[in-house]
């Protein structure tokens, strides 16, 4: 049950658009002992199902551009190709250090951010 209520608990911080899926990834490797890799594929499985729905309203209320839509989905596809190719590759230590490098300092520009939000 508690693992209901995180999840849902994440998911809304993510629709809020506040960056849940490095909570989702700390959750689920810290909390339930996940591997960081199959951790990173989950949260981009929980990503993909928490946005579909946004996706349902943008496109109900005509708020995609689809020449960009067009390029996103071009140029995403084409980075996972060969993101997933180098992944294969390199030593799976050097994304658990990056990503946890990646999520320290986002961590710290948001502190930082509210900090100096609070200064003013």
């Amino acid at each position: 049950m508690i693992d209901f209520i995180l999840t849902m608990l994440i998911s809304c911080v993510m629709g809020l658009g506040i960056g849940g899926g490095g909570l989702y990834i700390v959750y689920l490797t810290l909390y339930k002992g996940i591997d960081s890799s199959y951790a990173r594929g989950t949260n981009l499985l929980f990503f993909v199902m928490t946005t579909a729905a946004s996706l349902a309203v943008h496109l109900k209320k005509r708020k995609i551009f689809l020449l960009q839509l067009a390029v996103v989905v071009l140029f995403g596809s084409l980075g996972s190709f060969i993101f997933s190719k180098v992944g294969n590759i390199i030593d799976p230590e050097i994304p658990k250090k990056v990503l946890g490098s990646v999520l320290i300092l986002m961590g710290g520009l948001s502190i930082w951010s509210v900090f100096g939000h609070l200064k003013k």
